[in-house]
């Protein structure tokens, strides 16, 4: 036992001395390599949210042209940029006029009126959510002429006093009617001009109903449709590193390995050392050839671990702002549960429960080393920048250092999840062996109460047949005792029958004499 356990160690060293080669390759050439190559992340992700918006963090030069026109209208509100042509608000002025009710008290619509937003200007064009959604970018600047018509459909234009609208001005309707009139703090703006609460509740509702339905349908439209052209793209990028990751890592291994084995065993005799190379780079090229299968199938994983990282990082970003590596991160992380996932999900045939599960323990420590790797490549390489005489090669070295060590990091990990689980195996075993000795230990107590049983059985029955030997030896006795009363009589009686049989021999020679006698006297006459 303790010589197989050594064995399984040293394997298991062997086995960690592979692994450290076949991960290190592996981070260099994917994560660290062909991932920087291939994908430009940004902090934020592919698609603008409107909370990254907001904080001027923007996926696109046309975003960032729109988040400008924003702080524009934010910093200094330009009334005119979002008031109607004098011709269209004319025409709408007319309308309201034929009307006659003033939309807000109900009452006749005086000449002297005027045609007030419901939802204010500079509310909508200073909400950031407007500017992303109903922005037009032309010539890198953009227009606000969508969420001009907007502010100014009929839907947000009422017909009302000019007083009224003069002393609401650019405040919210609904916070207008509630606050005190100016200089008067026993009335309210409703009170004192006399506003009907339904007509202006209605007013206000359909004003804001227009409003954030189209601009909540704009916004939909634009991220989902940045979704999907992101999304694809992010789907066959990660689908093709990938494919190439492991045809790459392949070929390097092959080409290692055979290198290796040259240097320490030379060129075979007979051949030349161009012959040499071209046989083992032929080897190489046919494992190579062989992993082509393996890699297509990981076009399947990489595609759709890309388009749903790429989801779920839009989706984070609706809450918070995600830094660049935290988007890499999100990316290898929903790869490597992808794999775990389907590896147990879709067991391979040759495998058992417990193997699934080892493998995908393993993917899932790649995977973390892989993020914690990520996660510090930014600050190795800003700390190699301070040295001078890394500067230089700061973005070059910083990724494959990184990718080193978080090889090594997954090999190193690997080996002890298969340390873990051996342990397991053996404890297990143990365990089985001494459910074993148990189950062994039970039949031998269970056999040895049987036989306590039987023997107490036994000394019962050989009681018994002792009380039945003392009965019986108690009736041998009573049977002696009559026995020799039965002799003693036998015995008296037998003297009895001697005493009369000598009796009657007595009487028979008596009367044989007498009959002697008498013949005698006969013979004598």
């Amino acid at each position: 036992m303790r010589e197989s356990a050594t064995q399984l160690r040293e394997q298991r060293l062997q086995t960690l001395f592979d692994d450290c080669q076949q991960h290190v390759l592996a981070q260099i050439i994917g994560p660290f390599g062909l991932s920087t190559a291939m994908f430009q992340d940004k902090t934020g992700g592919n698609v603008t949210t409107a909370h990254n918006f907001a904080q001027g963090t923007t996926a696109t030069d046309d975003d960032q042209a729109r988040y400008a026109r924003f702080r524009q209208s934010a910093d200094e509100f330009d009334r005119a940029s979002y008031a109607a042509s004098t011709t269209d608000w004319q025409r709408k002025r007319d309308s309201a006029a034929q009307s006659g009710v003033d939309g807000y008290t109900g009452k006749p619509l005086s000449e002297d009126f005027d045609l007030d937003h419901v939802i204010p200007l500079k509310a909508v064009a200073t909400d950031p959510r407007a500017h992303l959604a109903l922005g037009e970018v032309k010539d890198g600047a953009a227009s606000v002429d969508k969420i001009k018509t907007l502010l100014n459909d009929d839907a947000n234009l009422v017909g009302t006093d000019a007083s009224l609208n003069r002393s609401k001005s650019d405040k919210d309707a609904q916070e207008w009617a509630r606050a005190n009139k100016a200089g008067q703090d026993d009335k309210t703006n409703a009170e004192h001009y006399e506003v009907d609460p339904k007509r202006m509740d209605e007013a206000y509702r359909t004003a804001s109903d227009k409003i954030n339905a189209t601009i909540d349908t704009s916004l939909l439209k634009k991220q989902t449709g940045e979704l999907l052209t992101t999304g694809l793209d992010q789907a066959a990028r990660m689908a093709v590193r990938q494919a190439l990751g492991l045809l790459l890592t392949e070929l390097v291994n092959g080409l290692f390995n055979e290198f290796k084995v040259l240097i320490k065993r030379g060129v075979e005799a007979g051949k030349t050392l161009f012959q040499e190379i071209r046989e083992r780079l032929g080897r190489v090229i046919q494992t190579v050839a062989a992993k082509l299968p393996d890699a297509m199938g990981q076009l399947l994983g990489g595609g759709v671990s890309g388009f749903m990282s790429n989801l779920l990082t839009f989706l984070i970003n609706s809450f918070i702002t995600t830094a660049k590596r935290i988007v890499t991160a999100l990316r290898e992380v929903l790869l490597g549960l992808y794999r775990a996932f389907k590896l147990i999900a879709m067991r391979p045939a040759h495998m058992t429960p417990r193997e699934a599960m080892q493998a995908a323990l393993k993917i899932l420590a790649t995977v973390v080393a892989t993020t914690v790797g990520v996660l510090l490549e930014e600050s190795v390489s800003a700390f190699m920048l301070t040295i001078p005489l890394l500067k230089p090669f700061a973005d070059v070295v910083s990724p494959v250092l990184v990718g080193i060590v978080s090889g090594l990091l997954s090999a190193y990990l690997a080996y002890q999840i298969d340390s873990a689980f051996d342990r397991q195996a053996r404890d297990e075993k143990l365990l089985d062996e001494l459910m074993a000795d148990a189950q062994r230990r039970s039949g031998f107590a269970e056999e040895l109460r049987a036989l306590c049983d039987a023997s107490l059985r036994n000394v019962e029955q050989y009681a018994q047949a002792m009380q039945g030997y003392a009965d019986i030896g108690a009736a041998y006795g009573q049977a002696g005792q009559t026995s020799a009363l039965t002799l003693a009589s036998l015995e008296h009686t037998n003297a009895q029958t001697r005493e009369q049989v000598r009796r009657s021999h007595e009487g028979v020679a008596s009367i044989e004499h007498r009959q002697q006698q008498i013949d005698a006297f006969l013979n004598h006459l």
